[in-house]
């Protein structure tokens, strides 16, 4: 006899959807997934019913690494996985804001840095970490040291956060640094602003590469999965009674 996912208890439903579609490891929208334990976002194309379930474990629970898209590619992650569902993002990757200018008289953020920071300010209204990258926190930690001008590099900080406490819903600002990285001053002005500093040795850093990141058939493989299984832009798909051998092998899946 098949066995129908709604059928199930919901705290059973649940069990097999963080099984499935829950990762501790934050997910890149741009990769191809080639762990023995990927995820299963195909889950969402089951039906209405089982999409809404599992959609809100999917996005709230997991952290979203958006460090390898650019500006465009990350407005069109949100953009295509919808207000909605970019509104229970929880946890976020980015990388470190780019100041293009560092004046006495003057200091500003990238044309596309402000875009992407607006964006996710309007769409992940309930986000509550950011953490920057490893490489660009750094790159900036540098840059900063180098300038030897604490008015400026105070200032510059201070735009960061700003933009960063603009989104009102966000709790933790966590950046991620060397060990012999920034100055123990320019430390201290990141912690004066609240953040935390998450340290790594630079021998300990390691990054697993799935494929080749250069390769187009690899890019936005979650991305375009998550977006065949938007429902708002796709209301085609029939209801859940249809669906039964489907549920009984996603269910058989999970049990694997």
């Amino acid at each position: 006899m098949s066995a129908n996912l709604l059928s199930l208890p919901g705290e059973l439903r649940n069990a097999i959807f963080q099984q499935l579609l829950m990762d501790q490891e934050p997910i890149n929208p741009r990769n191809r997934p080639c762990l023995p334990q990927a995820l299963t976002p195909e889950l969402l194309r089951v039906n209405k019913a089982i999409h809404h379930e599992a959609s809100s474990l999917l996005y709230s629970q997991n952290c979203f690494d958006l460090t390898t898209c650019d500006s465009e590619r990350l407005i069109s992650f949100l953009n295509q996985i919808g207000r909605n569902n970019a509104s229970r993002i929880q946890d976020i990757y980015i990388e470190f804001p780019d100041i293009c200018v560092l004046a006495a008289d003057l200091v500003t953020f990238g044309e596309d840095c402000i875009r992407v920071l607006a964006k996710i300010r309007s769409d992940c209204t309930n986000l509550s970490t950011i953490t920057t990258s490893l490489g660009s926190t750094n790159a900036m930690a540098l840059e900063l040291d180098a300038l030897d001008k604490p008015h400026i590099v105070a200032e510059a900080l201070a735009l960061v956060d700003t933009h960063f406490r603009a989104i009102t819903s966000l709790q933790q600002i966590i950046v991620k640094v060397y060990e012999d990285g920034p100055s123990a001053a320019l430390r201290r002005v990141m912690e004066s602003h609240g953040w935390t500093s998450n340290v790594t040795e630079q021998a300990d850093e390691f990054r697993f590469i799935c494929g080749n990141e250069d390769d187009d058939d690899d890019d936005d493989y979650y991305n375009d999965t998550l977006r065949d299984a938007h429902y708002d832009e796709y209301e085609s798909y029939e209801e859940h009674e249809s669906y039964d051998d489907t549920d009984s092998d996603i269910t058989r899946k999970a049990g694997n």
